[in-house]
């Protein structure tokens, strides 16, 4: 099995990070039976209360939003996942806004320590709405040093088609140089706002005597289902697992 490191990243919030995140460990978990997630802000837990009480789990935390003190982070991430994590699973990073600064300026410290760990880098990049997003994809030095990088069209935020990315020459660029593109599905609104407050997989959701409708639910089904074909199982796909 080729283990990954998966790194989502993007360097601004509210683009859609901790739910890409939460719907790769879920995928991960479901389907190899073991995962480990690091959330890189270690004061605010976006994702890893989903998976507290989920069998198989390995989590972390160590802060990533530190660029006065970016090679200390990096050594304190490496150290966790060396202590922390079973050989055998993927991992999963969680990046908080603005990490860029700390992951792009250790790449080269970080890709030959991932390598020397047995480790496939793969960077999620979570393209945003504003142009900026496609322009940053192309600094990134993460992205650039990745076994695989993937480019993340989160449609809740707006059509793939309509957004910036999708007429910019940075995406042109990332499929050239053999990046991924993939689809993060939207969700209604009225339905994301009771999900995000049920701290379980949210594959788990759809069975669990959580307070939703059965509609609900279906929709809940519906998005994970899509969320693993069009977003996550390319990713694992395109590694060989």
């Amino acid at each position: 099995m080729n283990k990954s490191i998966l790194v989502v990243h993007g360097d601004k919030g509210g683009v859609g990070k901790s739910t890409f995140a939460a719907l790769a460990t879920d995928y991960v978990l479901h389907t190899f039976g073991k995962a480990a997630l690091v959330e890189g802000d270690s004061t605010i837990f976006d994702v890893a209360p989903r998976f507290e009480n989920s069998p198989g789990m390995d989590i972390m935390a160590v802060d990533l939003a530190r660029p006065d003190m970016s090679e200390d982070a990096i050594v304190a991430l490496f150290d966790e996942i060396e202590r922390g994590v079973d050989g055998d699973s993927h991992i999963i990073i969680n990046t908080p806004a603005s990490a860029g600064k700390t992951l792009d300026a250790q790449a080269d410290l970080i890709v030959p320590a991932i390598e020397g760990l047995g480790y496939k880098l793969v960077v999620c990049w979570m393209v945003d709405v504003g142009e900026d997003s496609a322009r940053l994809s192309m600094q990134s030095k993460l992205c650039e040093l990745a076994n695989l990088k993937v480019a993340v069209r989160n449609t809740r935020l707006k059509a793939a088609a309509a957004l910036p990315w999708a007429t910019h020459k940075a995406r042109d660029a990332w499929l050239k140089s053999g990046g991924l593109e993939v689809t993060l599905p939207g969700l209604t609104e009225r339905v994301v706002s009771k999900v995000r407050e049920i701290q379980m997989p949210f594959s788990e959701i759809v069975t669990a005597d959580v307070g939703l409708s059965i509609i609900e639910r279906q929709a809940v089904k519906r998005w994970v289902d899509n969320a693993w074909a069009e977003g996550v199982s390319p990713i694992y796909q395109a590694l060989g697992d």
